[in-house]
């Protein structure tokens, strides 16, 4: 029964952590950011085209040089699919074939009069022009002061054209209210969970939107535009967003740029960048984890005293004065051998913060959700890329899942690693029968061992695929110190014995 509970116990503190994990680092990107975002995922239902083909109609009245079709139904356009399938379950009217042309217009004229000056003469703009404007001054749909402060107004633009008979739109062409609402809030969500924004300078990054788009857009996702992020600009997101985030992120993009300024392709200067991130922040956590290392082998050597002290007090575990005995004989003996048995627990309480600003610099970091290393993004989680059934046509699926099951499979022998070498030194301890005592300790360790691994490797599955490449690194680092440290013990022993 007691162990049904900790088992229990155990997969709440997984799942836990894994929810809370998210919310742990501030998103870096901007009001300037999203608005970019939410332009890849709705750029409008219209395509354009710098010739007449059937059923196309000139953008511009007396102007020949550019078209517009609408070549999708606009309930399942760009981002608007979920809007309106929302909307139509609860009985919401959704916005008319006009409203939908007449917004596109408008975001294209704002984005002509930003590219060309508030006197741009629209009778004289080409194809060239006008998608040039879109690409670059598109995500100003959704800006302004605040985010869809300029979306707000240009339908205020809208309303005002149902009563000009000049414009065949009306009033029941619009969206209602609740529909704005319903529409608002998809969007917010589905561009939510992206937190790719750390950049160095202001550039293009990621791939973005829906794929079998428009076709002046060739139909594909869409790199956005991020604008860069400085120090200050950290410290203002909170402290380990300023000391860690920012600079772990910030060297991982120098790193990025710097092998690709060399000739390294991009997805291998990607993972380039993260092995020499990892070893950076493993190097510098040295200091601490070392001592622990040594601490857990001077533990290991005084496992026959330990046990001898252990076995003095069989009923520790239900009699107060000799569980209080014990325990003062082993503070004596780890007083005398100069070992803190606290010390795993100050070193985990070190590195958690670490962990949190490798893992959100990451995931942060704009330079990684741009290039692929086999067609796997860095910065995708690696259940996502899992889940999606087109990633397996492509290969992307394939190597997470061989990355999954490296890091997994490194990360199970480096934290068991120290408990087989102490069980195998204990067979060298005569056995004295079982104690109570030292049983439940010993399965305590256990457990809190396996919560760890599988917290873990529950994490390393639902983290950006950069994570699991910085964990694998790390687990690899992890066993060659307890190799080494076991390796340099056994020598001080047989310095010892001779």
């Amino acid at each position: 029964m007691r162990k049904k509970i900790k088992l229990t116990v155990g997969g709440l503190i997984i799942l836990a952590g894994a929810l809370l994990l998210p919310s742990c680092t501030a998103s870096f990107c901007s009001e300037l950011d999203k608005a970019h975002f939410l332009y890849a995922f709705d750029y409008g239902v219209s395509d354009y085209y710098d010739h007449q083909i059937e059923g196309a109609q000139q953008v511009f009245p007396g102007n020949d040089k550019i078209y517009y079709l609408v070549n999708v139904p606009t309930s399942t356009a760009s981002g608007l699919g979920k809007t309106n399938d929302a909307a139509l379950s609860a009985n919401l009217k959704t916005p008319s074939h006009k409203y939908y042309v007449k917004i596109d217009q408008l975001v294209l004229e704002t984005a002509l009069k930003k590219a060309k000056g508030d006197d741009v003469d629209f009778a004289t703009v080409n194809f060239a022009d006008a998608i040039e404007a879109l690409d670059t001054y598109g995500y100003l749909k959704f800006s302004g002061e605040k985010l869809w402060d300029n979306w707000n107004d240009l339908n205020q633009k809208i309303k005002a054209m149902t009563t000009d008979p000049t414009h065949d739109i009306s009033i029941d062409d619009l969206p209602t209210y609740d529909y704005i609402k319903i529409y608002q809030k998809n969007m917010n969500s589905l561009i939510g969970s992206y937190r790719s924004c750390i950049a160095i300078s202001t550039d293009d990054y990621g791939y973005y939107g829906y794929a079998n788009g428009a076709q002046y857009r060739d139909g594909d996702k869409i790199p956005v535009e991020i604008e860069a992020k400085t120090w200050g600009y950290a410290w203002k997101k909170g402290f380990f967003e300023g000391l860690l985030v920012f600079p772990i992120g910030w060297l991982t993009e120098t790193f990025v740029r710097g092998f690709k300024d060399i000739g390294v392709m991009g997805g291998v200067a990607q993972l380039l960048a993260i092995l020499l991130i990892t070893f950076i922040v493993r190097s510098l956590m040295l200091i601490v984890t070392l001592k622990q290392t040594a601490s857990n082998a001077k533990m290991q050597a005084l496992q026959p005293e330990i046990a001898k002290i252990q076995n003095k007090y069989p009923n520790a575990n239900t009699n107060n004065y000799e569980k209080q005995q014990m325990a003062a004989e082993m503070s004596r003996l780890y007083k005398k051998n100069k070992i803190n048995p606290l010390s795993t627990l100050l070193v985990m309480i070190i590195q958690f913060p670490v962990f949190i600003s490798v893992w959100g610099a990451l995931q942060g970091s704009a330079s990684l959700a741009s290039d692929a290393l086999f067609n796997l993004h860095l910065s995708d989680p690696i259940n996502v890329v899992l889940f999606e059934a087109s990633n397996w046509s492509n290969g992307s699926a394939v190597a997470a899942l061989i990355l999954f099951i490296m890091m997994a499979g490194v990360q199970v022998v480096s934290m068991l690693l120290p408990q087989w070498l102490q069980k195998r030194k204990a067979k060298n301890i005569p056995s004295m029968g079982k104690n109570p005592a030292q049983t439940q300790q010993q399965s305590s360790m256990k457990m809190v061992t396996y919560v760890m691994m599988a917290m873990i490797i529950f994490m390393g599955f639902t983290l950006p695929s950069a994570m699991g490449v910085y964990w694998f690194v790390s687990a690899l680092f992890s066993l060659a110190q307890t190799l080494i440290v076991e390796k340099i013990n056994k020598n001080k022993s047989k310095k010892k014995g001779n």
